[in-house]
């Protein structure tokens, strides 16, 4: 029986290999049409089926996918193969709890199968449902007595805690996983290393620091590696201050050179000992240490920094301008060496700073009129300009605009003499160049001109010096950051995406990256792009959840048990990501902006399952997934503790997000069928204070001294602050939420709703930017789109307003009826109004296109010598990046232009 059952599988495999192999070849319709063939031999065939409904649902037919799978999954399918095609099938669906599903009834009817009882475990783990995990465990323990199933009911037990209540956690859960370690640990059973691992942190999440030391020196600290290192921060923990600093001490000892220990041992001795005592340690190890190793002198710096200034003793002994000398000697040719020394820069008064920077200056000895002739001399002198700008001598009132602009020649010749120093033939592709430190240098002083004089020229060079170094080091992505904000400063939206796409952002690089210009592709005219951007994060979001469940169940297989929470926190970091959140809005908001006509814009909201009444975005789990440190600067370091500005423009983008998605709820809300006048008000309300009280809040803490709202730092990100700027600025919010109050009160938009809308900003352009000489095209493209976009919205919600309030009119059949039966049901001062708010519409539709028509047609001014490759491939992009923005504009407009021809019809 048993060899005829194996014949069976064997012929049975046989038969869908072909199918497979077409599926994991990507062509379906050859999979879809192997398996009607093995189904017309075999018409039971689960498996078969199986793999058909996966053929169709990768053609796009996921109905009929469904309904194979559900008519399989009723006969409770038992075989391996056809519950892990199923497995496949509904993970493509987005379908995890059909798969704990089809697993629970195999187990219930193979109560035995190990395999089952194993698969069931992990669907659970794919729903996070810790309780069912630990019950499955503990039943294949009892089939199966092994190690790893016993531990993944432990840990289950940990998620629960962790999971749970700090009370019920401490008090009952945790205690019940520590009993039940503690079982196998008095029978002797621990057998790895992950084990160990998850018993102390078992004990660690309850506090127990004592029982973790009890570990870490009895015979269970054999299983586990780095164990003076635990040891010595338990006893920091604990208290036990002297017997930690013995203990660093051994590990700085064997190992010199690792930062962290110094940074313990110096948290441990200076509760019980002077900082002499400990100046007078680290002298030791300086001495003996050798060349290569930069800790021990760095961690007398440290000292000296928590001890704090007023220790005048300490600081005459150490003396701080003699040790940062002697560190950048021996040191200064290293990329290392300026975040080094600048986090103990503020050590030094301003005098001290300037005799520190004179001395090294004397050390390197090139001359101003003179250019380093080895690399090594060079590099220090990279870092030496790289430090004096950290030190603010690269600003007011040190340097002034004529003096920065000498500095910045000085730094492109020495940028080109670098070139010609070091030979690209003896780099990698993948190598930046050594000299490149000198062109974002420049850059960054051309940038910080322009945020002080508003005179674009200084853009301009920035972006010639930047494309010619990126021309020469392809692989440096500080270069290209740079380039990505200098062109946005410039409105150069397309110019950004290039060099964007050059930076080959992947997976979780579109979450921390894309704020650097994805949120500004729509705002600044690049609307296919910033359709496809916005598909592309949101599908990495939604696909996410997937792969999430997937590194859980490898962490559970492998018994990487410390990994689990991480997972779990990265999981949950990126399904509550505020770039998710924003994305998915303006992803919405932007294809309603296409909608030509009332059908097209109800067939787009039951697609996105937009519900006007609810409000979906969980404000409270919202997580800033932002990397804000890959901005490279040399910024003076200020009072402001947050220099980068997270919080403030974390604010702006929470602020945007709402009054974007109140927008998007107001366009639903003019959609329903039924009546949603108390919505409207509601809404609109909402509306109104959002941008009368919470956006100028937000906006104040930009304002400068001009009284503009603007960012004056190359740190701190410009997306969520420009795009709440222009929406304030320009009155959108204002004027959305006005129509809306209207309908929620009259038949029609009221006459002094009318009024705000014929005189409000955001249906009126900025002038066109002069030709005379280089500008910025911010400012202009900004509110162009923002007219475009506003003459959407307000179209589509009065298109769809009349579609519901006035059904027979715009219902097809009945525009044959008698001119009585429209009368009874629009009235004179209706039309007249309505004709009049589309003649508006229309008015200021045409006005918009005839702007960007000639906008488009003028000759644009970079006050570059084309000649020069680079000043030719930066006006190739700023012509193309206009066009392309001012093509985008003008197509929604047609479709606007089209949506209002049909409701004034």
């Amino acid at each position: 029986m048993a060899s005829k059952a194996h014949v069976n599988n064997a012929v049975n495999e046989r038969r869908l290999r072909p199918i497979y192999d077409w599926l994991d070849n990507g062509n379906n319709k050859k999979a879809l049409q192997e398996a009607d063939k093995v189904l017309k031999k075999q018409p039971d065939n689960q498996c078969a089926r199986v793999l058909k409904a996966l053929a169709l649902l990768r053609l796009g037919k996921e109905d009929k996918c469904q309904d194979i799978m559900d008519k399989v999954r009723s006969e409770v399918p038992c075989d391996d193969s056809t519950l892990q095609a199923m497995s496949i099938c509904y993970k493509e669906i987005h379908q995890p709890d059909k798969i704990r599903e089809v697993y629970e009834a195999a187990a219930k009817a193979d109560p035995n199968n190990e395999d089952l009882l194993t698969h069931l475990f992990m669907s659970y783990v794919r729903l996070g449902d810790f309780k069912k995990q630990q019950q499955t465990a503990l039943a294949l323990y009892k089939l199966k007595p092994k190690n790893p199933y016993y531990f993944w009911a432990v840990m289950s037990v940990v998620m629960q805690a962790i999971q749970a209540e700090d009370a019920l956690a401490k008090n009952i859960i945790l205690p019940l996983a520590e009993r039940m370690v503690l079982k196998l640990v008095n029978e002797g059973k621990l057998e790895a290393e992950q084990e160990v691992q998850l018993y102390s942190m078992i004990l660690e999440l309850q506090g127990k620091n004592e029982q973790i030391l009890d570990v870490l020196s009895g015979p269970l600290a054999a299983r586990l590696s780095g164990v003076p290192q635990r040891k010595a921060a338990l006893l920091i923990q604990l208290q036990r201050y002297e017997e930690a600093t013995t203990a660093f001490k051994e590990l700085i000892n064997e190992d010199n050179d690792n930062w962290s220990h110094y940074l313990s041992y110096l948290t441990a001795a200076l509760e019980h000992q002077q900082p002499s005592e400990c100046l007078e340690f680290l002298d030791s190890i300086a001495e003996t240490c050798g060349k290569k190793a930069r800790a021990p002198h760095l961690a007398r710096f440290e000292l000296l920094k928590r001890v704090g200034s007023s220790n005048v003793a300490l600081r005459a002994i150490m003396e701080p301008v003699k040790l940062m000398r002697l560190y950048f000697e021996q040191f200064g040719n290293k990329g290392c060496t300026v975040g080094d020394l600048r986090l103990y820069l503020n050590l030094l008064t301003f005098e001290e700073q300037s005799q520190l920077l004179e001395s090294m200056n004397e050390d390197i000895g090139i001359a101003e009129d003179s250019a380093p002739t080895k690399k090594d001399l060079m590099l220090r002198h990279i870092h030496f300009e790289q430090l004096r700008r950290a030190c603010g001598m690269h600003h007011s009132p040190i340097l002034d605009i004529e003096k920065r602009q000498k500095l910045v020649n000085r730094l492109r010749d020495l940028y080109e003499k670098g070139n010609e120093l070091c030979i690209n033939d003896e780099r990698l592709p993948t190598d930046f160049a050594p000299f490149d430190s000198y062109a974002l240098l420049a850059a960054h002083l051309l940038i910080q001109m322009w945020y002080e004089s508003y005179e674009a020229s200084h853009l301009y060079k920035a972006m010639a010096l930047l494309e010619r170094a990126l021309s020469i080091s392809v692989a440096n992505f500080h270069l290209k950051i740079i380039l990505i904000r200098v062109y946005l400063e410039a409105g150069l939206i397309g110019a950004a995406d290039h060099v964007f796409s050059l930076l080959d952002a992947k997976q979780i690089q579109l979450v921390s990256l894309s704020y650097l210009y994805v949120p500004l592709l729509a705002p600044l005219g690049h609307l296919s792009s910033a359709s496809n951007a916005l598909d592309q994060a949101v599908k990495f979001f939604v696909a996410n959840y997937k792969h999430s469940a997937d590194r859980l169940t490898f962490a559970y297989k492998y018994g990487s048990f410390a990994k689990i929470q991480e997972f779990v926190d990265l999981r949950e970091r990126l399904d509550n990501s505020l770039h998710f959140a924003t994305s998915t809005v303006d992803k919405m908001l932007l294809e309603l902006s296409w909608c030509d006509s009332a059908k097209s814009l109800s067939r787009a909201l039951v697609s996105m399952r937009v519900l006007p009444h609810e409000d979906s975005i969980r404000w409270e789990l919202l997580r800033d997934n932002r990397d804000l440190e890959v901005v490279v600067g040399w910024e003076p370091s200020t009072d402001d503790k947050d220099p980068r500005k997270h919080e403030e423009t974390r604010a702006c983008m929470l602020q945007l997000l709402a009054a974007r998605n109140l927008i998007l709820r107001i366009i639903a809300a003019t959609a329903e069928e039924q009546d949603c006048s108390l919505l409207l008000a509601k809404l609109s309300h909402e509306l109104e204070t959002l941008n009368n009280e919470r956006i100028p809040k937000c906006l104040e803490k930009f304002m400068t001294a001009d009284r503009r709202v603007r960012v004056e730092s190359i740190l701190v990100p410009i997306d969520a602050v420009e795009r709440l700027r222009e929406s304030y600025d320009s009155q959108q919010l204002m004027v959305i939420a006005r129509l809306a109050d209207s309908f929620s009160q009259f038949s029609r938009p009221d006459s002094q709703c009318i009024e705000i809308i014929r005189n409000t900003h955001c249906l009126k352009t900025l002038p066109i930017p002069t030709t005379d000489e280089p500008v910025s095209y911010k400012d202009f493209l900004l509110r162009a789109a923002t007219c475009g976009e506003t003459l959407s919205f307000l179209g589509i919600m009065c298109a769809s307003y009349i579609n519901q309030a006035y059904p027979q009119i715009t219902n097809k059949k009945n525009r044959k009826k008698t001119n009585k039966e429209v009368e009874s049901s629009l009235t004179a001062d209706d039309i007249e109004c309505w004709t009049e708010i589309s003649d508006l519409f229309m008015k200021r539709t045409e006005k918009l296109e005839n702007v960007l028509s000639e906008f488009e047609k003028r000759s644009l001014n970079t006050g570059l010598d084309t000649k020069e490759k680079a000043a030719a491939i930066v006006a190739e992009r700023v012509q193309e990046s206009i066009h392309r923005s001012c093509w985008m504009l003008r197509s929604r407009l047609q479709l606007t232009t089209k949506l209002l021809n049909n409701f004034r019809s």
